[in-house]
């Protein structure tokens, strides 16, 4: 089967579908505004100029004749693009069909608020597509508002790789009590909010270290953040990392925090659960889904650092009984529904439907 993807290039859950289906012995193609190459995968750049993540990107739809010529070159079996917005317009724009659309959270449950354009772009993508893989309950009953009818969509969550991160090499320090973010330091993952919650109980926790693993557009604003609040000492920034030292941190982890304002799925929560970490996340129903409060993690509210301090502070007093409750609970829900082999597997028949039909 031939594969054409439009999507981000620089995105690592674009590079791990085209790896994925190239692994399987199919020819991948990536169409992508960004320069980049990918062992392989045949990538063909089409200059847009600056791709924002803010979105307001207008010059991609000046493009879409190049795209659609591009495409009829390829002679792909499935188009399949990757956000609704953007990628998803020049998709639908090709005509080409079976048109495959992945909807990621922030292009369904945000953007057709924003303007009346954007809901008209997004309702135009979905219409075009022949069948949308959505990443949530929420993220479904949401494209379904905008007329979609409901049989055209599969939740898809894209899941982890369980020989990858699992808690088999587990091991927590004696001397420390570790709080992990691997959230990319952009607003909507309302990184702040955890900040000030560590100002309030550090003094309560000796050996108190808080994990920022990634980076971001705020990444001076973050670090200058620590200053002003007085918690450079146990805020470490530690970049992004391989993939390596990305899971021993994780199995270094005693709790991970993630308290974005909006989400798809987090794929980063799931990775944490599955290498044993108890959590804290952001009550919103992408959360919702993974944690169960009390259980495996607490839910807290988007914008209380005292009720998050509280929650840490508690973690760390009970952490014994918690984690292990957490971890019988962390396994079976992944297993259920978390893991990237056993849902590329339902992509992978759905093209098969697709190209036969």
């Amino acid at each position: 089967m031939k594969i054409c993807y439009l999507a981000d290039g620089e995105s690592l859950h674009t590079i791990r579908w085209c790896r994925h289906f190239k692994k399987l012995g199919h020819e991948v193609h990536l169409i992508s505004f960004k320069d980049v190459a990918i062992d392989g995968i045949y990538v063909h750049y089409i200059d847009a100029g600056k791709i924002k993540r803010s979105g307001g990107n207008w010059r991609v739809v000046l493009k879409y004749r190049r795209i659609r010529s591009l495409i009829q070159r390829i002679k792909p079996d499935i188009l399949h693009a990757h956000y609704a917005t953007g990628y998803g317009l020049v998709g639908a724009l090709s005509n080409f069909h079976p048109f495959v659309l992945t909807t990621y959270g922030t292009d369904i449950l945000i953007s057709p608020s924003q303007s009346l354009l954007y809901k008209l772009i997004i309702k135009f993508s979905l219409k075009k597509a022949d069948w949308i893989t959505s990443m949530s309950i929420q993220i479904t009953e949401a494209i379904t508002s905008l007329g979609v009818k409901k049989d055209k969509i599969t939740e898809v969550v894209f899941g982890i790789d369980d020989k990858i991160f699992n808690h088999i090499n587990r091991k927590l320090p004696a001397d420390k009590f570790i709080i992990t973010s691997t959230r990319h330091f952009e607003q909507v993952y309302n990184l702040p909010l955890l900040f000030h919650a560590i100002q309030i109980i550090k003094q309560k926790i000796p050996g108190l270290v808080v994990n920022m693993v990634s980076d971001g557009t705020l990444r001076e604003e973050l670090k200058a953040m620590a200053i002003k609040l007085d918690i450079k000492d146990n805020v470490i920034f530690k970049g992004k990392l391989q993939l390596s030292q990305f899971v021993e941190i994780l199995n270094q982890t005693h709790l991970y925090v993630t308290l974005a304002f909006s989400d798809g799925n987090s794929v980063s929560l799931t990775e944490a659960m599955a290498c044993g970490a108890f959590s804290i996340a952001s009550d919103i129903p992408a959360n919702r889904q993974w944690i169960s409060d009390g259980v495996n993690g607490f839910l807290v509210p988007v914008d209380d650092p005292d009720s998050l301090a509280q929650k840490i502070l508690y973690v760390y007093e009970n952490y014994n009984k918690l984690e292990v409750n957490c971890h019988h609970y962390n396994d079976n829900i992944i297993n259920e529904k978390g893991l990237w082999f056993k849902n590329m597997e339902k992509v992978q028949q759905k093209y098969e439907s697709l190209v036969k039909n």
